[in-house]
């Protein structure tokens, strides 16, 4: 469980991979030459959807929900399989854990910053949070690229031995997170040479809103939240989810944290700290509201037109297969603008395809923070639909 989320494990998950309810996310409006958009996917494309989704539950994943939202092929909303090792019925309004879709909010939250002139990208992280290694030269936007080159505190050993044995980690805060930083100062690299995932630079982020604002982090990214209209989406301050919510399980095939030969279930860690994956992964929401969001997201809804394009400002996470770049809190799969996440019991791809209006997210109970199982559900299904939406380098 190296990451919160790994896209280049997701990217290279992608690689190996190579009852239905209609509903209406944000509309993005056709070209005037097009036809009307459809109500609902066309049957023959949902079935084949089905299947995929289906066959995804798996390896402890009894559940999974996929929405879709195209203004030409209709929108899709489905749930599969069950919300837990009872048999409850999955159903599409349950809520999970975002995992790293977080950093969207981290990230939305920190440039609205910017642009009320609170605070400057290119603010040195030391004026906001001491003595981490080469804080006098990361900057507040290095930290938002993966370019702070931070120590990612969850590679501790230590730390992943005890978040295994126990996702609840009593006690826990982010400056425990600040302290396994600073033990490991010598691999640590300044800041600007490579883009490089790290959780520990959205947990930075975190405190850097504290400091800028006066407010818990918390606080801030449920003001950012709400500014956007995510009824749905939330960041606990507890370990419960709301109602109603799918549990969340380990991947029986996880190396991080393997199964018990002789459990007859999966294990289930739906309870955990949110102070542990802080503003780098604790936020919680529903399919529903992440199909509105992928769009805002990959649009810059909420901030301002430069600031939005800034954002957008691709730097290569991997060199080899399907084009993976990241911008500031945005991932860019292919040709898909979104993010992904993997933390202890839920995995998701939040994503938005500009140039067909279109939006796909998918979700599955079931992960170890450093698998995606939902990346080969989410694949399967935008390689139907768009097959020459995820170039290679």
């Amino acid at each position: 469980m190296r990451r919160w989320t790994r896209p280049a494990a997701l990217a290279l998950a992608l690689l190996a991979g190579a009852g239905t309810t209609g509903f209406t996310a944000t509309p993005v409006l056709p070209a005037e030459s097009a036809p009307p958009p459809a109500a609902t996917l066309d049957p023959d494309l949902a079935a084949q959807v089905d299947e995929l989704a289906q066959a995804a539950l798996t390896d402890g994943v009894t559940g999974a929900v996929v929405g879709i939202s195209d203004p030409v092929r209709g929108s899709y909303l489905r749930a599969y399989g069950t919300a837990d090792t009872t048999g409850t019925p999955m159903t599409t309004d349950v809520h999970y854990r975002i995992a790293s879709v977080t950093k969207t909010f981290t990230a939305q939250a920190v440039l609205r910053l910017a642009d009320e002139g609170r605070l400057s990208l290119d603010d040195p992280l030391e004026e906001y949070v001491p003595d981490i290694p080469h804080g006098d030269e990361i900057t507040v936007q290095d930290l938002l690229g993966m370019r702070g080159g931070v120590y990612d505190f969850v590679a501790d050993e230590d730390f992943l031995a005890r978040y295994a044995a126990d996702p609840l980690l009593p006690g826990w805060s982010p400056y425990d997170a600040l302290e396994i930083i600073r033990a490991h100062a010598d691999e640590a690299t300044p800041p600007d040479q490579a883009t490089v995932y790290s959780n520990s630079e959205y947990v930075l982020l975190g405190l850097v809103i504290e400091r800028a604002t006066g407010r818990s982090a918390q606080q801030y990214t449920t003001s950012v939240i709400e500014d956007l209209g995510l009824p749905e989406t939330s960041y606990p301050t507890t370990a419960a989810l709301p109602e109603p919510f799918a549990h969340g399980y380990v991947n029986t095939d996880s190396e991080v944290a393997p199964a018990d030969p002789a459990a007859d279930e999966p294990r289930d860690v739906t309870l955990s700290n949110p102070d542990v994956p802080f503003t780098a992964g604790a936020v919680v929401s529903t399919v529903p509201d992440m199909v509105r969001y992928a769009e805002q997201l990959a649009t810059g809804a909420g901030l301002a037109p430069e600031t939005a394009r800034l954002r957008q400002e691709w730097t290569p996470l991997t060199s080899t297969g399907i084009r993976v770049q990241y911008g500031l809190g945005v991932l860019q799969l292919g040709d898909w603008v979104g993010h992904n996440g993997s933390v202890f019991g839920y995995s998701d791809v939040v994503s938005h395809l500009p140039e067909q209006g279109a939006s796909v997210v998918v979700m599955v109970n079931a992960a170890d923070g450093e698998a995606v199982p939902a990346g080969d559900l989410w694949d399967g299904i935008v390689t139907l639909l768009y097959p020459d939406s995820l170039p290679t380098w």
